[in-house]
């Protein structure tokens, strides 16, 4: 499977997370938005391997109902993928709307996500999750 083919089919399963772990390679790295873990937000910080990811998928389940998701456009070789788009989210706590564009860079190694990082308006996320 190629790696932009890689990268589609786990975004399309991140739903679920048993489905979504199967194409996580046992020495992933996942960088939600910001590499060290933070008061500021949860989410924040490195997941490494298949249960540091599935402690990721987990926390976004359980904290976001996904509206909608638009994938703009990728570009890949052999095994690195940059993707863009956008997507809403509701914050379960506090019924407010997370929207965003985002960008992905990921490579991916033996078929699986090996490096996943994220980038995303972070102002727009925190203020989704504030309880005012």
């Amino acid at each position: 499977m190629k790696a932009n083919q890689v990268l589609l089919s786990y975004m399309e399963r991140m739903r679920e997370v048993e489905p979504a772990l199967e194409y996580v390679h046992p020495e992933a790295i996942f960088i939600a938005a910001c590499e060290h873990e933070s008061e500021r937000h949860p989410f924040y910080g490195t997941y490494r391997g298949v249960e540091g990811v599935r402690t990721l998928l987990s926390k976004l389940q359980r904290e976001l109902e996904p509206q909608e998701v638009k994938l703009h456009r990728m570009l890949a070789d052999e095994g690195t993928v940059f993707a863009w788009g956008e997507f809403r989210h509701r914050v379960r706590s506090t019924g407010r709307i997370f929207a965003s564009s985002w960008a992905a860079a990921c490579e991916v190694e033996d078929g699986k996500i090996k490096y996943f990082r994220v980038f995303e308006d972070t102002g727009a996320l925190e203020a989704a999750f504030r309880k005012e």
